[in-house]
């Protein structure tokens, strides 16, 4: 009982202390996170975590890692937003003191970033240096000024990440689990360091599977090498996913949701206020002799997403697509690996 009431008042704490920190949330902070679930999760949302073992569940649902799976190594790579963002990860689950234990190392970067802060020639209106005229060193192209384009150089920005994720403790057919994420941030001339706690439960009913998830918990933090802290919103998460046999073919059906404080509230279907909004999104999968898949799901502000699954004796092969109606950040593909250890001897 008194392990029960400990629990409580974490969780409790855990769920006040986001309203403590309203004022100094930071939109988008975290959302470079989103890149890095892979095609599956991609594609089904969160209700990805209850259809594979696979080391991508570190970060999706560590609940349910298994140390005894058959192919532990996943690879992931995506082309996001017409090339220009690129997300990988590799992960990977081992067994320790009798729990599996899942470590996944990911990197999100957009390259080709122009730096002209040196090839403005910042002389004023007159375009003359060291008259004092109207605009002269103001670091804004004004009429007249004109940027030197030989002194303009490209850069890279990127965020690097460390999960580790491991189921806590099961009862009957529930069981819950917890991911720790370590960030890096290079944003060129600065450097930033976070943390990342998430919590996961998940329930298998004989037909029906549901997962709970609190991310950012119970705030992300994201501290600046100028000293500047920045705190990001948790997000909740639930799936609830049935599934169905019928001979060689597998059906699993269900919905993914989601709510977020303080989004970008364009690609989410309710909105409550200014800052939070909630999310479902409809899923479907086919599998045929566990063998070959095919699954869409459509997401409010996407549109239809599609992907496919292959499943070889030493290698998994998932792909994903993801459209982009308004034509704004263009289309992004999306394809992961997951290997048995065996194909490397």
């Amino acid at each position: 009982m008194k392990k029960h009431t400990n629990i409580a008042y974490v969780f409790l704490f855990c769920v006040c202390l986001p309203l403590t920190l309203w004022a100094g949330y930071a939109s988008y902070g975290n959302d470079h996170l989103n890149l890095l679930h892979g095609p599956g999760a991609e594609l089904y949302g969160s209700s990805y975590g209850l259809m594979q073992y696979g080391s991508e569940n570190t970060m999706i649902n560590p609940a349910r890692l298994d140390a005894d799976a058959a192919k532990p190594l996943y690879l992931y790579h995506a082309s996001w937003f017409r090339n220009e963002v690129s997300a990988s990860s590799i992960a990977y689950t081992f067994r320790y003191k009798d729990k599996p234990v899942g470590v996944m190392v990911s990197r999100v970067g957009v390259s080709a970033i122009p730096d002209s802060r040196n090839a403005l020639l910042d002389y004023g209106v007159d375009g003359i240096p060291g008259t004092g005229s109207a605009g002269e060193g103001n670091g804004i192209l004004d009429d007249n000024e004109i940027i030197d384009y030989g002194q303009i150089v490209y850069k890279a920005i990127a965020h690097y990440t460390v999960h580790l994720g491991m189921p806590l403790f099961r009862k009957g057919n529930f069981e819950t689990g917890v991911s720790i994420g370590f960030l890096y941030t290079d944003l060129i001339e600065t450097k930033g360091y976070g943390l990342t706690f998430d919590l996961t439960a998940q329930h298998l009913g004989k037909y029906v599977h549901q997962l709970y998830s609190i991310k950012n918990l119970p705030s992300a933090l994201m501290v600046f090498n100028s000293g500047v802290a920045q705190y990001y919103p948790p997000e909740i998460q639930a799936a609830w996913l049935y599934s169905l046999e019928l001979n060689d073919l597998q059906i699993h059906t269900g919905l993914a949701f989601s709510m977020s404080i303080n989004e970008n509230l364009d690609y989410y279907m309710f909105r409550i206020g200014s800052v939070l909004a909630m999310d479902l999104r409809p899923v479907l999968r086919l599998a045929y002799k566990n063998t070959f898949a095919a699954g869409i799901s459509y997401r409010h502000g996407d549109g239809v997403h599609a992907g496919l699954e292959l499943t070889l004796p030493l290698i998994d092969i998932s792909y994903s697509f993801r459209p982009s109606i308004n034509h704004d950040l263009g289309s992004s593909h999306l394809i992961s690996l997951r290997l048995s250890t065996d194909i490397f001897k």
